[in-house]
Parts: C-alpha cells; structure tokens; sequence
C-alpha cells in the first residue's frame, strides 16, 4: 500500500507531465526549476486570471521553494473554485501528513458547503427563490390556471432553496479560516508585542481568525487554543487573489 508521500509525488508527476508539451511553467517545473515555474504561473495568472488547475500547480512549486504557508493557501484557494481537484486535494493530505501542518477540524455545514465553488450556493438560491415566485406569479399575472408545470416549478425552486441555506451558512461560516504565514509565530494571550506566550504555530498551521484589536487578531488553534497573532502574520483563505508573497507583510 502506498504511502501517502508516494500517491502526491506521483499525482505531482503526472500532473507535471501533461501539459508540459506547451505549458512553459510546467516544463520549468519539470526540470525542478521551481522558482522560474512560480514566476510564469505568476504572470499567467496576472493576465489571464487564476484557475483551480493554476493554483495547484503554484501550491506545488511553493512547496518544493519551501514556501509552505504560500502553498496551503493555493492548494485552500483552487478548491474554493473546484473542490474536486485531485492535486490540490493531494497537496492538503500531504501538507497535515507528511509536512506537519494542522488544519482545524470542519463541521458537516462547511462540509456541505464544499460539495459546490465558492458563491455557488448563493447563485442557487437566487436562481431557485425567483423559480419559485415566477411560478406563484406568472399563473396570476396572465390569468391562467394554475398546471402542473407550474407546480412543478414551485416545487423544484423551494426544495432547491431549501438545499441552498445550509451550503450559504456553511461559506459563512468556513470565511474565517485564515493561514500561518512564518514559522515559530507566537500565540499571545493579550493583543500586544508584549504578551505573554503561550504557544506558538509552524508555518502553513491554519487557524479560525475573530476579532482584531491594536494589530493583532484573535485566533483558535486546530487543537482549541486561543490568544492573538499579530495581523500580518495570517493571511485569509477565502478569496481567489494569488497569496502574498513569501517573506512580504501581509496587509
């Protein structure tokens, strides 16, 4: 039975391997030229925007950089837009096995949430709600009978929206979800430089982000620690932007 070291390697490999007839980033990255790799899907992405595909393949070049929080955040960020993706899901399993990063535990709600992208769930209540009046509406408005395609209608856009509430509050409640962005990254108890420790993160340790006061945020550790992290030291999941780079201070 494989390790799951070896099922990444050779997911990376094939992944590597496809498209690096025509892709430049993926040659480069098949020659271990990582940090030339991370530049061309840089560019890309500045030009054509980025894509689930685009930011596996960076969170995998940042890994073998050693940019492991720069990493997780590509690998988190390309499944808020495929949740299915098999590298990115590959690169997480690596990341809390083999790489040590600890990833707070999600309830079924978040879950559920990632069965569709991001802001999908939101389209589908849209979408469903404005079924469902259409369908008490327009049977009014013209004058006809209420008939079964009507009904249908209805149905079909209450159950819909029903089935999208979950999956909304599910997005809200996985948008706290935030990334240790530097090794030995004290957790403090009070919201100053000064405060006392009380533990510390690794880099690429994902934690629940609260409240901010006087340049810090509150924080929940995976394993239920809380205190404070300065700002700059965590950077958010939840939007599609490239992840700030390795060694820069994050806003």
């Amino acid at each position: 039975m494989r390790t799951p070291f070896t099922a990444l390697c050779l997911l990376l490999l094939a992944y590597a391997a496809l498209p690096a007839a025509e892709d430049p980033a993926a040659q480069a990255y098949a020659r271990g030229e990582y940090a030339e790799s991370v530049r061309l899907w840089e560019e890309r992405a500045a030009r054509d925007g980025v894509t689930s595909g685009l930011l596996a393949a960076l969170g995998n070049a940042e890994w073998r950089l050693g940019h492991k929080a720069r990493a997780v955040l590509c690998w988190e960020r390309a499944l808020l837009i495929d949740p299915t993706d098999p590298v990115a899901l590959a690169g997480i399993r690596h990341a809390q096995n083999a790489g040590g990063a600890k990833r707070p535990p999600s309830n079924w709600l978040e879950d559920y949430a990632s069965l569709l992208p991001s802001g999908a769930w939101t389209l589908v209540a849209a979408a469903a709600f404005w079924m469902a009046v259409a369908a008490l509406l327009v049977p009014r408005v013209t004058g006809r009978r209420t008939g079964p395609w009507s009904n249908a209608s209805l149905l079909i856009g209450l159950t819909a929206f029903a089935l999208s509430l979950p999956g909304i509050w599910g997005a809200y409640a996985r948008s706290d979800r935030a990334v240790v962005r530097r090794a030995e990254t004290p957790l403090r108890l009070t919201p100053t430089a000064e405060g006392e420790s009380v533990g510390s993160f690794e880099e690429g340790d994902m934690v629940r982000a609260g409240r901010r006061l006087n340049g810090h945020v509150r924080v929940r550790a995976s394993d239920g620690r809380t205190g404070w992290v300065r700002a700059g030291e965590i950077e958010a999941v939840e939007t599609f932007a490239l992840p700030a780079r390795a060694g820069t201070e994050n806003p």
